[in-house]
């Protein structure tokens, strides 16, 4: 029995892929439009684009290609010299080019001083548009191009002052041209840019102070804080004032602003002086910038405040306790007021609720906080308001239910308890509490959970009582199979904890009828009380390794596996180790089984369970089969002289030979499942065993039943008819018609080694 083999089998798997559609796109400019190169500067700054969807205005997200083309010079390439002409949009639907020039792009022997050129990024069908210009040298002439800008209309020491959120009064207006000392040119879609001078905190290095920016007009194709020139060279940056008081400086710049930061090569030109006040950072250049201008940016009247939390205004709690409240004060022009004064005050009652300050100062992001505390001895509503110091007209209420003050009594477990769910998965109920009080069930009392063993996660792990006094959770099984502890308790209560018994179990694994097969031929749909089975399934499936029984045909000792047929366990023979890709577990279907087209099986894995139904036959023949020499599977046999049969010990015409099936069905006596016949006495089958050898012959029987030493094995011995066929694979099967059948079930076909 111990050579017994399995067949193997083949599992396909099919997939599907679908493809979504897209739909329109519109492109913007971001930024780094309206560049001007020359000299030793032949790094662009990064050239950044918007993706917005056509319908919604709204980002597209993530993985949007933009294609960019690039028209004039040489080409343009990464700083690792590899050509790009593919980006995608990151979460902002912004898509980003590091583009590059060679070196002899910016030595071109042409008239005029400068050449312009054009970058494309195309997405959806629309496409935005850069401008780049480069300033050539004139032929013959060893001067370098230079850049020339009408100095702007604001006289040096001018401060431009406003409040916070509005635009100045004062235009910043300026004429671009450019030379090569032989022509003159002025320079249409030039970029205009503001780059601020904060002050810096000396703890946190930091910017401090105000930012001030260009006006963007975004469908000019310019990008935020830049102004292009126009056919003439002039342009026009109205400076609009951040949302940060406070005093600073800033510079007006053209052809864009290089950072370290924002070139791949890291390349920026040395045009810093560390002793100079007026000079610029050392980590950012531009090709031409103005002298500093002051800056003082004012907070702004205060024209609203909103409530920032709790939402709505209103809050529950019960007496003794206390409440915070948050507003935000903004300006006239909608943007966060810092330094905005707010007065609160508590409109009832009378007595039992105290402010923490009648006044507070809003900070940088316009909000400020107060809170009251709830005397033990009042219940009932507080109403309390926050106003505008500077405008009594503008202010907000806040509501606070109080509630008396109770004492828990029980603190119980509804529901939840002693549920399981596969790895990844939900569990099916949430996990329930109750907190009952002297006045009744608990209302809006917080319940902490927590997770103290095992791998799960919770929905929340504070929630609110409702009215009827419940607090319940949501939980998910992670990755981790295994027991799980998660508590519930209530601070501050000594009667604070229950506790929810889970388990997470791994994935049920895909178990169906065709898994199940005859345990010696290995036939489908042939399972017999009794009789061997055996469950194939693909490698991994059900996650157990091949375990061998401590003797040939008794059961696996504390089998990872287990095979229930209606509630009845069947015992596990062998596990058998992956072959092929495939593993088989041999089992007996137990014997007190009724045969029915439907029966019920149940296979647990590793705390895992399927469900299958099977029909189960009143026989299902299979005859055992053994590996010869020649590597073919053939009739399991053994010869008078008690050798078994082989290709070179082949079975005689004439003598009587016995062969090892399983499936024949009900004996006289019967046995239990996985029993044996009484010591000294046989079990008979009571159905008509037929054995057939050749095509269509029979062979005389000369008995059929139990084996003695192995449960679920039947012995039939016959005679090899003299006028039986001879050969190497001579046809045998066995057949039985049951008592109160009339036709006959038959085992698979096998081969029989048989000579004179």
């Amino acid at each position: 029995m111990n050579n017994f083999r399995l067949l193997s089998l083949a599992a396909v798997l099919a997939g599907i892929v679908f493809v979504s559609g897209a739909s329109a796109q519109n492109v913007s400019v971001a930024s780094g439009n309206g560049q001007v190169l020359g000299g030793g500067n032949f790094i662009l700054q990064p050239m950044v684009v918007q993706v917005t969807d056509a319908v919604s205005g709204l980002p597209v997200g993530t993985g949007v290609s933009v294609n960019w083309q690039f028209t004039g010079f040489n080409g343009f390439f990464l700083s690792s010299g590899t050509p790009q002409t593919t980006t995608s949009t990151d979460p902002n639907g912004l898509a980003t080019a590091y583009l590059q020039l060679p070196a002899n792009a910016f030595y071109q022997n042409v008239l005029s001083p400068i050449v312009q050129s054009s970058i494309s990024a195309s997405a959806g069908g629309n496409t935005a548009l850069f401008t780049v210009t480069q300033l050539a040298s004139a032929p013959n002439l060893t001067l370098n191009p230079l850049i020339q800008v009408v100095p702007i209309n604001i006289p040096s020491g001018t401060t431009l002052t406003g409040a916070v959120g509005t635009a100045s009064s004062i235009q910043i207006q300026l004429q671009v041209a450019a030379t090569n000392g032989l022509s003159y040119a002025v320079v249409p879609n030039a970029a205009v840019q503001l780059l601020n001078f904060p002050f810096t905190d000396p703890n946190t290095g930091l910017p401090l102070g105000p930012l001030v920016a260009c006006a963007a007009n975004l469908s000019s194709g310019a990008g935020l804080n830049t102004v292009l020139t126009d056919a003439n060279g002039y342009a026009t940056c109205t400076p609009v004032f951040g949302n940060q008081p406070g005093t600073g400086r800033f510079i007006v710049t053209v052809g864009g602003v290089y950072t370290a930061q924002s070139s791949p090569a890291g390349f920026f030109e040395g045009l810093t002086d560390p002793t100079d006040p007026n000079s610029i950072p050392p980590v950012a250049a531009a090709w031409f910038e103005s002298t500093p201008i002051n800056v003082r940016e004012t907070p702004g009247a205060a024209g609203s405040i909103k409530i920032i939390s709790p939402t709505g205004g209103a809050q529950t709690v019960t007496a003794g306790g206390a409440v915070s409240f948050t507003v935000e004060t903004d300006n006239t022009a909608g943007l966060p007021l810092s330094a905005g004064t707010v007065n609160w005050k508590i409109v009832s009652p009378a007595s039992g609720a105290n402010l923490s300050s009648a006044t507070t100062t809003s900070g940088t992001n316009g909000q400020t906080s107060n809170s009251v505390t709830i005397s033990t001895a009042f219940f009932g509503t507080v109403t309390v308001t926050a106003t505008l110091a500077s405008d009594p007209t503008k202010s907000v209420t806040f509501t606070v239910s109080v509630a008396p003050p109770v004492t828990v009594t029980q603190f119980q477990l509804i529901s939840g308890s002693n549920q399981s769910a596969v790895v990844n998965g939900p569990f099916a109920q949430p996990l329930v509490v109750k907190v009952s009080t002297t006045a009744g069930p608990g209302a809006n009392i917080p319940v902490q959970f927590a997770v103290l063993s095992g791998s799960i996660s919770l929905s929340a792990y504070t929630v609110n009582t409702d009215s009827n006094g419940l607090a319940q959770v949501t939980a998910t099984a992670n990755f981790v199979t295994g027991p799980v502890s998660v508590v519930a308790s209530l601070p501050g209560v000594s009667i604070n904890t229950v506790s929810f018994a889970l388990t997470v179990l791994p994935v049920a694994p895909v178990i169906t009828s065709s898994n199940f097969v005859n345990g010696a031929d290995f036939q489908p749909n042939s399972l017999s009380p009794c009789g061997i089975g055996a469950l194939i399934t693909s490698s991994g499936t059900l996650g157990v390794s091949g375990t061998v029984p401590p003797f040939p045909g008794g059961p696996v000792v504390s089998s990872p596996v287990q095979v229930s047929f209606a509630s009845i366990p069947a015992p596990i023979l062998n596990i058998g180790n992956s072959v092929g890709g495939q593993q088989e577990i041999l089992f007996q279907v137990p014997c007190e089984v009724a045969p029915a087209a439907s029966v019920p099986v149940t296979i647990s894995a590793g705390g895992a369970v399927s469900n299958v139904n099977l029909a189960v036959n009143p026989a299902a023949p299979g005859v055992f089969q053994t590996q010869m020499s020649d590597g073919v599977l053939r009739t399991l046999a053994v010869r008078p002289d008690g050798s078994y049969v082989g290709l070179a010990n082949p079975a005689r015409l004439g003598e009587t030979v016995v062969v090892y099936v399983t499936g024949l069905g009900v004996t006289t006596p019967g046995v239990s499942t996985h029993s044996l016949p009484a010591p000294g006495g046989n079990a008979t089958v009571l159905g008509n065993v037929l054995p057939g050898i050749g095509n269509g012959g029979s062979a005389p029987l000369i008995s059929a039943r139990l084996s003695e030493d192995i449960p679920g094995v039947y012995v039939v011995a016959f005679q090899v008819p003299p006028t039986a066929p001879t050969g190497n694979d001579v046809p045998f099967s066995i057949g039985v018609i049951p008592p109160g059948a009339s036709s006959a079930l038959f085992s698979g076909l096998s081969k029989l080694p048989v000579h004179q």
